[in-house]
């Protein structure tokens, strides 16, 4: 792999660690509590933080996902394409990192009241909408009242997926730009 490949997988993994990380001290601030598991290892006992345990899987899916990405064209075409690489390569991290803070993301905002206050304002200015709105209040309504921990592990998992999607997705639309000798 070229360094130029390496430097873009650890910014991408940065990115995707600060927001991640963003996330988890936004939900330790708000009550969210940090648990350890006790692990008795060779006469000593080390405690593992649960919540760095989905950081980590996070990251290690956002690794797997990059290097899907950016391995997709043969190094043949990468070399006579340098910077069509470059361009294909920061589009990819751009859909995957969109989709990635929407699902990580999106559940706190529609679940935040600063949130259906703005919807409320909307549906008095645009009265068309005030139903499409309350359908949308009465169908995320049970997912407000989970607690954080539950919350927490489905925008995570959700985000994950969305990066294997596009991942897959970018992946799957790049094996066209193959070229034979």
């Amino acid at each position: 792999m070229t360094t130029r490949i390496w430097l873009s997988l650890l910014v991408f993994v940065a990115i995707v660690a600060a927001m991640d990380a963003l996330l988890l001290n936004y939900l330790i601030s708000h009550g969210l509590e940090p648990k350890s598991y006790p692990v008795q290892l060779a006469g000593y006992q080390i405690s593992i933080p649960l919540l760095g345990l989905t950081f980590v899987g996070v990251l290690i899916v956002a690794i797997a996902a990059w290097m899907h990405m950016s391995t997709t064209v043969p190094m043949a075409a990468i070399r006579e394409m340098s910077h069509l690489e470059t361009i294909r390569i920061v589009r990819a991290a751009g859909i995957a990192l969109f989709f990635f803070s929407a699902a990580l993301f999106g559940p706190y905002i529609v679940g935040a009241s600063g949130f259906w206050r703005q919807m409320s304002f909307l549906s008095k200015a645009v009265p068309q909408l005030a139903d499409a709105l309350q359908g949308l209040l009465y169908s995320v309504q049970p997912l407000m009242t989970l607690d954080a921990l539950t919350k927490l592990a489905i925008s995570q998992n959700a985000a994950a997926a969305a990066m294997v999607a596009v991942a897959g997705l970018v992946g799957y639309g790049q094996r066209g730009v193959r070229r034979t000798r």
